[in-house]
């Protein structure tokens, strides 16, 4: 196995096949990646382990602003 994901592996991951794309999806996911000089995105295989490996983050309290008794 090698240490970065293939081709096939980042499009299957990120659901996009243009490199921009997945980049902005990685960001979107906070998974580190780095460009390289032709463009492609490289990922490490143990970021995106990581990533599938950390605990759920909770889900954002939604304020609202209460008007009925104004």
């Amino acid at each position: 196995m090698t240490m970065f994901l293939d081709d096939d592996e980042v499009i299957r991951l990120t659901g996009k096949e243009r490199a921009r794309s997945q980049q902005k999806a990685l960001n979107k996911m906070g998974i580190p990646f780095r460009v390289r000089a032709d463009g492609k995105t490289l990922v490490l295989r143990d970021a995106a382990q990581a990533f599938f490996d950390a605990p759920a983050k909770p889900a954002a309290k939604v304020f609202r602003l209460n008007l009925s008794n104004a």
